[in-house]
């Protein structure tokens, strides 16, 4: 039973602040998850994110650990600079309305990505 909530308040223009909680209950693959992302934007060319996954229902109790992680980007046109730092787990990963497969991985991370 997945549930998710996302908040966004813009805080004068340009300025937002975009929240959002995800929680999937599931005995299936490696158990329950519980994310909360807080995203700053000054549009549209920056943000900054922080981000905390937790495998809390992992059915080995060793495993049930927490992902944090934190992101910043520059936009400019249709080219994007962002660089990531934390513990990433592998799957689908959405920041600053960019969407991607990753890899797991720990430590910093660069991404750029251009649309033409």
């Amino acid at each position: 039973m997945p549930a998710v909530a996302e908040l966004l308040w813009k805080i004068k223009p340009r300025h937002s602040l975009r929240t959002e909680a995800q929680f999937m209950h599931t005995e299936q693959d490696r158990g329950s998850w519980a994310l909360l992302l807080l995203e700053y934007s000054i549009a549209p060319q920056w943000f900054v994110a922080v981000q905390d996954a937790y495998n809390y229902g992992n059915p080995d109790p060793d495993l049930q650990i927490h992902y944090p992680l934190v992101s910043f980007g520059y936009t400019r046109g249709t080219t994007k600079v962002q660089v990531n730092y934390g513990r990433q787990q592998q799957g689908v990963f959405c920041v600053g309305g960019i969407c991607r497969v990753v890899p797991a991985s720990n430590g910093f991370s660069l991404l750029l990505t251009s649309n033409f």
